[in-house]
């Protein structure tokens, strides 16, 4: 093999190795592109060249993998980052129902306890006020949803 088949099969074999950890990840609520970069390059998780995860890195190794979903390859139209929004508010739903079991029920309190255990915001930052009245306010619009459609 030479050149950009050689490239081309390195970059397959490694994406196919990181597969098990980027479902893992998808699954754990981190859908979006830079937020994948972002707990990759965390994690300390190297490109196949040995570099840092990017955006577009990661955008063409899930197109290699074939794990695109509608609205990720650069045509967006708000639905896709609702879903993934979602998708991380649900991930989160058993952590602030034990935060809240044990006692953390103010909103600053949450978020307090969030950034002692070093769960990330979705960009990999620290907790707000805001950011988790956000995200509480998701999650019982989720729970509406969810029981709206039960009843059908």
């Amino acid at each position: 093999m030479h050149g950009a088949s050689a490239n081309r099969w390195a970059a397959d074999a490694h994406a196919l190795a990181l597969l098990p950890t980027i479902r893992t990840l998808m699954a754990a609520g981190f859908v979006s592109q830079r937020e994948l970069a972002n707990e990759l390059n965390r994690r300390g998780i190297a490109t196949a060249r040995g570099g840092n995860w990017h955006r577009n890195t990661v955008l063409r190794m899930l197109r290699r993998l074939d794990l695109l979903t509608s609205g990720q390859d650069g045509i967006d139209n708000g639905l896709t980052s609702k879903r993934a929004t979602d998708v991380r508010a649900e991930a989160l739903r058993p952590t602030i129902y034990k935060l809240r079991k044990a006692g953390f029920v103010s909103i600053s309190a949450i978020a307090r306890e969030l950034n002692e255990r070093g769960i990330p915001t979705p960009r990999g930052g620290k907790w707000h006020l805001t950011m988790v009245t956000r995200l509480l306010q998701r999650l019982e619009r989720l729970d509406r949803v969810s029981r709206s459609q039960r009843r059908r």
